[in-house]
């Protein structure tokens, strides 16, 4: 006996019909943990011995879509050998489908981004992003959103739709790391000291030439509040240690400038009192 077009189920069906859909359930397990161990015995490791990193992108993507495309297909045979009319069903979700879409928008959106993260690589895992004040690691991309590790060490996921709408600063691809001082010496200091405070910057420059480039900057640019200004501009190179060498050039500026007594300013007023 037909009940309507989309349940044909009698008594002796039921029990058939759910001994099915567990024996479904169970094959479409077992199928995925055999996918997983093959997929971690095999590809994994033939992955990580390529030189290119879009495999390593890709991996977790395709992972999650096996996976997905798996349990999909065990829901259609499950739910067809328990008696539903599929055709009938899809064709209800179909019109459903453009109603659940049109509501998560922003999934699509993040989508789309991970699309466009894979297509025009602003960076990869492994890569120093920062981006909405976060600054860490990527260590994970997926389908919708990026994981990435702080350098407090905690784990944040942003959305990829993000990174299509604010601007994302690669820091692993900086040629080399600018470092900006400005210092300051007393008003005191005669013309000869001025010279010879540079002539240190330039030597201390070029005896770290293998840490630093050779396009640095030194030069006396303001009469300030309290001080006479030098900028000293200099890069580090990308294969040095950035605190190392930040360490070593300002131990070296303190000691040079104490042994030839160029002194460096701080903060003072000097307030002048008029009698009568």
């Amino acid at each position: 006996m037909v009940i309507n077009t989309v349940f044909r189920i009698s008594y002796r069906d039921v029990f058939t019909g759910h001994i099915w859909v567990l024996i479904t359930i169970n094959i479409a397990w077992l199928i995925t943990r055999l996918f997983d161990s093959l997929f971690e015995e095999y590809i994994v490791p033939l992955a990580d011995k390529t030189a290119g990193d879009l495999d390593d992108q890709l991996l977790p993507v395709v992972r999650k879509g096996v996976k997905i495309l798996i349990w999909t297909l065990a829901i259609i045979i499950a739910l067809d050998n328990a008696g539903y009319n599929i055709g009938a069903l899809l064709a209800g979700l179909g019109i459903g489908g453009l109603l659940i879409a049109m509501a998560a928008k922003d999934t699509v959106g993040n989508i789309f981004g991970g699309i466009t993260i894979y297509t025009d690589k602003p960076f990869k895992i492994k890569d120093r992003i920062r981006v909405l004040g976060f600054d860490g690691t990527v260590s994970e991309i997926g389908i919708r959103s990026t994981k990435i590790k702080t350098l407090s060490g905690t784990q944040v996921t942003i959305p990829n739709s993000t990174f299509s709408e604010s601007a994302v600063e690669n820091v692993s691809r900086e040629p080399n790391r600018k470092i900006t001082l400005n210092i300051g010496l007393t008003y005191d200091t005669s013309p000869d000291k001025m010279k010879k405070a540079q002539e240190i910057l330039k030597n201390i420059s070029i005896k770290h030439k293998e840490m630093i480039t050779d396009n640095y900057l030194i030069s006396f640019t303001t009469f300030g509040d309290f001080s006479l200004g030098i900028l000293f501009i200099y890069y580090i190179k990308k294969s040095a240690d950035i605190l190392k060498t930040q360490n070593s050039i300002n131990l070296d500026i303190l000691t040079q400038y104490n042994k030839n007594k160029i002194n460096m300013a701080f903060p003072t007023q000097t307030i002048e009192i008029k009698k009568g």
